[in-house]
């Protein structure tokens, strides 16, 4: 048997990918969420992980991932991970500025980064049993500001600032709730023209053992900034909170 069961989005890619193969080389169950089947489906061949096709910007592709959960097993591990940036990878940097902003672009990147987290909570919360761990995939640029991509910033703001205000909630029914906020990531996130010669970035890899760290920690409601592969993450301190730094 499973020691836990695993949800994690974004799930074809990068940290996501990571995270699915830890947890299944753990011989734990996975569920592994994505809107990239071809991707997915290897990915389950692989690892043995269920692969679901999810828009996690929708909120009827959530309820259906539920049905499916209460048919053959709730998680107790959830990864919400799915993100994008305003502009494809491929597209110049000037794309990723506020000026250069279609509305399109702009829900869209509204609709993974920060619906995808809210929805993906709504469908779950209710169902989760106690001693359930969520981590949030957010970023450093959820805490310092990212001239580059500004719209970004701000959907990864918004996501620290929900983990932080659900934290004390959710602990009344002892479930654990963190946001990892990593640095620079080699992923396909990371446009070309912001990969700055002889940059060192952190392995997908690398952030899925954070993951799976903060799975287990009893602080709750954190941001957990990322900046290096050689040091672990550690809690940033909001305004006001007196805990731990």
């Amino acid at each position: 048997m499973p020691k836990h069961h695993w949800l994690v989005t974004g799930a074809s890619s990068g940290i996501g990918r990571a995270m699915v193969v830890k947890a299944a080389s753990q011989g734990d169950s996975v569920y592994a969420l994505d809107v990239d089947t071809n991707s997915g489906q290897a990915l389950a061949a692989e690892t043995g992980a269920t692969f679901i096709h999810c828009d996690v910007s929708s909120s009827e592709a959530w309820a259906e991932v539920i049905q499916t959960m209460i048919e053959h097993g709730l998680p107790d591990r959830i990864h919400l991970n799915a993100g994008i940036q305003i502009a494809p990878p491929n597209a110049p940097l000037s794309d990723y500025q506020f000026a250069a902003m279609t509305h399109e672009r702009y829900r869209r990147l509204m609709g993974v980064n920060v619906d995808g987290v809210v929805f993906g909570l709504e469908a779950l919360l209710p169902h989760l049993n106690e001693g359930a761990a969520i981590v949030v995939t957010a970023s450093l640029a959820g805490l310092v500001p990212y001239a580059i991509d500004p719209l970004y910033a701000m959907s990864k703001h918004a996501v620290v600032g929900l983990v932080r205000s659900l934290g004390p909630t959710l602990a009344q029914r002892n479930i654990r709730i963190n946001a990892l906020c990593p640095g620079g990531i080699d992923t396909a996130i990371i446009p070309e023209e912001q990969r700055v010669e002889n940059a060192i970035f952190m392995t997908p890899e690398n952030i899925a053992d954070e993951v799976a760290y903060l799975m287990t920690v009893e602080e709750t409601g954190k941001a957990w900034a990322k900046v290096s592969e050689s040091k672990p993450a550690f809690i940033m301190r909001a305004p006001g909170d007196k805990g731990e730094r």
